[in-house]
């Protein structure tokens, strides 16, 4: 394990957001990305991102963007359930594993547009 700190103890390198990370997979290969995790799964994905965040949250990371698009993607979408995101993509997706993460992935960018036009609006 490498310890990239600087003086300070701060890392030399930037932290990857978790929507950051997940916009990369829909753009480069996301297939290719997906099989890298192991098997396209759509449970493996959501174990991916509560994992992430959890990673997130030991090292003391605030992913205030990432508690944004979940509370849209509940009350803006209405597709966050009480069972879960990964479960009702994957219902809606009938049982289709990579649609239900490309489900995910398109919500993710639609998200991530939107938040950036109302940053230009605003300036």
């Amino acid at each position: 394990m490498s310890d990239e700190r600087e003086a300070g103890g701060q890392s030399a390198r930037p932290h990857v957001y978790i929507l950051d990370y997940l916009m990369s997979l829909r753009q480069d290969t996301p297939r290719q990305s997906l099989l890298d995790m192991g098997e396209i799964d759509i449970n493996r994905m959501a174990a991916f991102v509560a994992g992430y965040r959890a990673c997130q949250s030991i090292n003391g990371v605030t992913d205030d963007e990432y508690i944004h698009f979940r509370e849209w993607l509940r009350d803006v979408k209405q597709e966050f359930p009480t069972e879960g995101w990964d479960a009702k993509f994957l219902r809606d997706c009938d049982g289709d594993h990579e649609r239900a993460i490309r489900k995910l992935l398109d919500f993710v960018a639609e998200f991530v547009t939107l938040r950036k036009q109302a940053r230009h609006d605003h300036h």
